[in-house]
């Protein structure tokens, strides 16, 4: 599971199984999410093209 931390963009994959409460490069709290894989990307544009026709 790859995370991504919204405040200052920094992915990474933490080392234990559960999710750091905050970022590990600028320590702010409550900005890691889920990383997009392509395959969400490719989703996300395929729904939006199909709600716009």
């Amino acid at each position: 599971m790859k995370l991504h931390c919204s405040n200052c963009n920094y992915q990474f994959a933490p080392k234990t199984g559960k999710a750091p409460q905050r970022c590990p490069y600028c320590s702010k709290e409550g900005s890691l999410e889920k990383a997009k894989e392509m395959q969400d990307l490719i989703d996300e544009f395929t729904s939006e093209k199909r709600a716009g026709e």
